[in-house]
């Protein structure tokens, strides 16, 4: 007992306190010397991995949706494992992966697929047959086969995940969420460059020599503007539709802001395009909330325009005036049009399925063209001709079926459409156009935008679920 007591007090004598802080200051101290001379980059990776494993299991579905939607969202960050670049989408995947799996077997609740889903399963397979039987070097094509599977998992996730009104219109909300802060982000990096100088999130030089266009966390400048554009169109669709609400009117500002700050001259006249067809299909609306609505928004349109009437206008009508004076000569056009005549060369050898994902990069190299660039890596910047060099007509098929699928539903509810709907369908018209130029399908975000859309249209064509709809998205 003397002893017990001896050691108690010992701990709360001054000369414990002293060996504590001292042990404190060695530990500290040696933590610092460690982070000095070690990388310690992996301490955020592996705590961004936690934050999303509690993300995906916490209040199941909206967390797992919030994951893949803002990891589909941020492609330009990865890391190398085993030779692969993983991308965040890559890892949120698996994770929503395992937490449905978890999920099914302890509520044992079934799903199963639509006739919709048939045509990307089918795609996915044909991607995986003609990787294995058409190509040079299936090895590599069969690995790029499993990165664009991750890309197209998004969209099954989303059917497993998405199965009422209710979580629809929360899966919405978060869609534009994550789509004004990529904007808002864009932007504060343009902003960054043109104060400080600094080039993160900018790419200079992507289209005029001393320009620097923003990208955001996206891939490059063109898909930050296929995407900020996408969102300004639902917000567009949601303020004609569903809704009088100035919250609208400023998320398609500001996403239409970030989409012409782009430069990307696929994005803006994509945006110029549905834009207009979003205003025509409102024409239905009864004449005084029309005409309201149509003022605000060419309010907005001359809002833009002003902003636009300095150096950043002139960036764009220069690019505009090179693609009409110069046409083929302008040095982008070029290019694209090298790589598309070299992917139809290669088509007719290979028709019927293929010459395997990703395969172009395989057989052509620039330095046929231009010395400089040899060696790098390109892709078929246009979708569809992409879709055909890739898995042959029958995967060009299988993936044009989805569409013609998804507007045979939509047009019987188009008497009396819905924002969410008109917005989501415009969305994909958006990215058809500017998907011509540069391709968006090799990436999670298209798959999310394109899963959401199937959802809605599950939805509003069963007859329980039609008029509930237009609720969705004017909450």
């Amino acid at each position: 007992m003397p002893d017990q007591i001896l050691v108690q007090g010992w701990w709360g004598s001054s000369s414990a306190r002293k060996v504590d802080l001292f042990a404190t200051f060695a530990a500290g101290s040696i933590v610092f010397q460690v982070a000095l001379r070690e990388d310690l980059t992996w301490l955020g990776g592996v705590t961004a991995l936690v934050l999303s494993f509690c993300l995906a299991f916490g209040r199941w579905p909206y967390g797992a949706l919030l994951l893949l939607i803002a990891a589909s969202a941020s492609p330009v960050f990865f890391v190398e494992v085993f030779g692969w670049k993983a991308r965040p989408e890559h890892f949120a995947g698996v994770i929503v992966v395992i937490a449905a799996a978890v999920w099914r077997m302890r509520f044992e609740r079934a799903w199963r697929m639509r006739r919709l889903d048939l045509w990307f399963a089918a795609y996915l397979g044909i991607n995986f047959l003609s990787s294995a039987f058409g190509s040079v070097d299936p090895a590599s094509t069969l690995r790029w086969a499993l990165q664009n599977c991750f890309a197209v998992l998004f969209y099954f996730l989303i059917q497993f995940l998405v199965r009422d009104v209710k979580t629809l219109q929360r899966t919405f909300s978060i869609l534009l969420g994550i789509g004004l802060i990529e904007s808002v982000y864009g932007i504060a990096c343009y902003a960054g460059h043109q104060l400080f100088g600094s080039s993160f999130g900018v790419q200079i030089g992507q289209y005029l020599y001393d320009v620097a266009a923003p990208y955001g966390s996206m891939y490059e400048p063109n898909l930050f503007g296929a995407y900020t554009a996408c969102c300004s169109i639902l917000f567009l669709s949601l303020y004609l539709f569903d809704g009088h609400r100035l919250q609208h009117l400023a998320g398609f500002l500001v996403t239409g802001f970030a989409g012409i700050l782009s430069f990307s001259r696929a994005g803006v006249f994509a945006l110029c395009a549905t834009a207009t067809y979003v205003i025509w299909k409102s024409r239905r609306i009864s004449t005084n909330k029309r005409t309201s609505k149509l003022a605000l928004v060419a309010f907005a349109c001359v809002i833009i325009s002003l902003l636009f009437a300095g150096s950043i206008g002139g960036v764009i009508r220069e690019r505009f005036t090179n693609l009409y004076y110069e046409g083929l000569a302008d040095d982008t056009a070029i290019a694209r049009a090298i790589v598309m005549q070299e992917a139809l060369l290669e088509i007719p050898g290979h028709l019927l399925i293929g010459r395997g994902t990703a395969s172009f990069n395989l057989s052509f190299d620039w330095s046929r063209f231009m010395p400089e660039w040899a060696g790098d890596k390109t892709w078929i910047g246009n979708a569809p001709l992409r879709v055909l060099h890739d898995t042959g007509v029958l995967g060009l098929t299988a993936f044009i079926g989805f569409f013609v699928a998804v507007w045979l539903k939509i047009r019987k509810t188009w008497k009396s459409p819905s924002g969410i709907l008109v917005g989501l369908w415009a969305g994909t018209l958006l990215y058809a156009i500017s998907f011509q130029s540069t391709d968006g399908t090799i990436l999670a975000f298209t798959w999310v935008h394109l899963g959401v859309l199937a959802a809605a249209v599950k939805l509003s064509v069963d007859s329980k679920h039609e008029t509930n709809l237009h609720t969705v998205s004017a909450g």
